[in-house]
């Protein structure tokens, strides 16, 4: 029995490129600033993995989070440095302890009252500032470079902070948000903070078009949904590892 054909395609290669559409998991995205003469900022995304290159591309970062790795790039000089979670932790944790050192021969120095001063002022220093965040969806909506995006205001401790439309109309935004949310996850343990890192940002039901955080926008203008080759998340051929410095020591981090 003959298989039926569509316009010339098989059943079987009508099926291998739907999977092929299905797995362009990645997406390119282009934002504006205002204020600002440089071109558009860019970003691109496959799971796992982010890139972005400032509009006037002198400056790139790659996050590559399925080897727990930041690389920062500068095209101008071809050098880049590099860090893991494990050595940003180290970092975090080295200078707490030498922050502590420090304090503690400071301490010893002083007077007992003025011993007893500095100690009430640490511990009200060391207490979280208690910042809340509340995300308030407006209900009101409008288009904004093709997508309908619903209004959603942000207020940091009352005051609005943030201004945020939103779209659903995103295809394959939920894999990249939760990827996020992960790195977030990830940075908020490291710097030992107990609340999260973006609260509000896991609150936004949809892709942030546009945002207008304390009078600086940034507009979303160009979203390509595609496939974006690993080699584009590497540090390009060419270019000269600087060394990373960490509290108390001085090396390559290699």
């Amino acid at each position: 029995m003959k298989r039926q054909i569509i316009f010339g395609f098989s059943p079987v290669f009508l099926s291998i490129l739907l999977t092929a559409i299905a797995c362009a998991q990645g997406l390119y995205i282009e934002t504006t600033r205002s204020g600002s003469s440089a071109d558009k900022d860019r970003m691109y995304y496959m799971p796992k993995m982010f890139k972005s290159v400032d509009g006037d591309g002198s400056s790139i970062s790659i996050l590559r989070f399925d080897r727990e790795t930041i690389y920062h790039l500068d095209p101008e000089k071809k050098t880049y440095t590099e860090i893991t979670f494990a050595e940003m932790k180290a970092m975090v944790e080295g200078a707490h302890s030498m922050g502590e050192e420090m304090m503690a021969k400071r301490m010893a120095s002083l007077p007992p009252d003025q011993q007893a001063k500095m100690k009430e002022m640490m511990k009200k220093l060391s207490t979280p500032s208690g910042a809340t965040h509340e995300v308030v969806a407006t209900g009101e909506h409008r288009a904004i470079n093709g997508y309908v995006c619903e209004k959603y205001v942000v207020k940091t401790n009352g005051k609005e902070s943030e201004i945020v439309w939103a779209s659903k109309q995103v295809a394959g935004y939920e894999a990249m948000k939760r990827d996020m949310e992960g790195f977030l996850d990830r940075m908020s343990g490291i710097l030992g903070r107990k609340e999260a890192l973006g609260g509000w940002f896991r609150q936004i039901d949809g892709f942030p078009i546009e945002t207008d955080s304390y009078g600086t926008v940034h507009t979303v203008t160009k979203i390509d949904r595609r496939s974006i080759p690993a080699s584009e998340f590497e540090v390009p051929g060419g270019y000269t590892r600087e060394k990373n410095h960490m509290p108390g020591k001085t090396g390559s981090g290699e």
